[in-house]
């Protein structure tokens, strides 16, 4: 069976392993990106791509964003004939489209008859669906009924609206390496230390995390919080300034500090419990599936706090794995926060339930068996 897996814009060792299960499991597979997003790494065999970026590309201003605009219509292009090309020559047996967006960058590209799987991750199914050239895409692609992959139930709604065949989509968590995070647990004493490990954007929510630590403080004055995450951290920080709580929150870029998985094992060490209040950016920008740095803290013991964002019941029933409050309610979060640090003994109970789920619900095992099933459904081969 040959594999064509098709990116925008490809980051490797993020959250999606398709290209690396097929390659363990023997099968001809290849990968095309219009961007290959580098995070020091060398681009691996077998994958073709039109651009090489650096992790991050937050060049500002008039003149940066006109050559950005004028650079990305010569990608899209340049893009559009390299998967003609590759799948002229590959000829593969199930292209699997990744981030929805990626089909509005791909236009015509993909033959009537290409066989196909479309897997949604969460900005491509929530704001992506507002605008009219990527909503028009996902419409003409589902008129050929391929299989849909959603992470939540709120994705599947979204998929149906725009006219998925039911009996077409598909559900499946991302496979995480669950296996490398120890049973860390809460600490027994002490200040306690909350973290948010979450890129510096609108949705995930840090604008009421910090009011709501503002309000905690009041009790618990030597808390400490963590923002630790990737992206433009200005914004962050000036309204930490704004809320005076530069002597109690930290905001790391998570770049410097290595590989991901064992900066965030060490940060988890440092610290108690996590949270995510993702929201609803003002853009309509929402999770879309289950927030991945909560399931990895949940693997390593952690209790957490999320907001009832699309996707959070995926790894948190309220009072068993964690506490769910209300998206974007300032006081909620506050008293969930105050509960938790009340009663450790509760905090490490839902800890170790939200491990025991987390390995459970997000292994690879479970992702690779059906990622491998949708393959050969398409392909009309019952051997992998």
């Amino acid at each position: 069976m040959r594999v064509l897996h098709l990116w925008d814009n490809y980051a490797p060792g993020l959250f999606d392993r398709s290209f690396e299960i097929c390659q363990q499991e023997g099968l001809e597979t290849r990968l095309a990106c219009m961007n290959f997003i580098a995070r020091g790494s060398s681009v691996p065999p077998h994958v073709d791509l039109v651009r090489l970026l650096p992790r991050e590309d937050g060049a500002s201003g008039i003149i940066q964003r006109a050559a950005r605009k004028l650079r990305f219509i010569a990608d899209r292009r340049a893009f559009r004939r390299m998967v003609r090309r590759l799948l002229a020559e590959f000829q593969p047996d199930v292209v699997h489209v990744h981030y929805g967006t990626t089909l509005e960058a791909l236009g015509e590209s993909l033959p009537s008859d290409s066989r196909f799987v479309i897997s949604f991750y969460g900005f491509d199914i929530s704001q992506g669906i507002g605008i009219p050239a990527i909503r028009s895409a996902y419409q003409r692609a589902f008129r050929r009924q391929p299989l849909v992959h959603v992470l939540c139930d709120e994705a599947r709604g979204r998929a149906l609206s725009l006219g998925a065949e039911p009996s077409r989509i598909v559900d499946a968590n991302l496979p995480l390496p669950v296996d490398r995070y120890p049973n860390i647990g809460i600490g027994s004493e002490g200040p306690f230390r909350w973290l948010i490990p979450a890129r510096f954007v609108e949705k995930k929510g840090h604008a009421v995390a910090l009011r709501a630590f503002r309000m905690h403080l009041v009790h618990h004055p030597d808390d400490r919080l963590t923002c630790w995450g990737y992206g433009d951290p200005a914004w962050l920080e000036t309204l930490v300034d704004q809320l005076g709580l530069k002597t109690s929150v930290d905001v790391v870029h998570n770049g410097s500090e290595g590989e991901f998985h064992a900066a965030y094992a060490r940060r988890l060490e440092e610290h108690d419990a996590v949270l995510a209040p993702s929201i609803k950016s003002s853009r309509g920008d929402d999770e879309g599936g289950p927030a991945l740095t909560v399931v990895l803290a949940q693997a390593a013991g952690k209790p957490v706090i999320v907001s009832d964002f699309p996707g959070h019941e995926r790894s948190v029933t309220d009072r068993v794995e964690g506490l769910v409050v209300k998206q974007g309610d300032v006081d909620a979060l506050a008293a969930a926060m105050a509960e938790l640090r009340s009663d450790r003994g509760f905090a490490a109970e839902m800890g170790q339930s939200g491990r025991s789920r987390a390995r459970r619900d997000f292994n690879e095992g479970a992702y690779r068996e059906a990622l491998l099933g949708w393959y050969r459904e398409l392909a009309g081969s019952p051997d992998s």
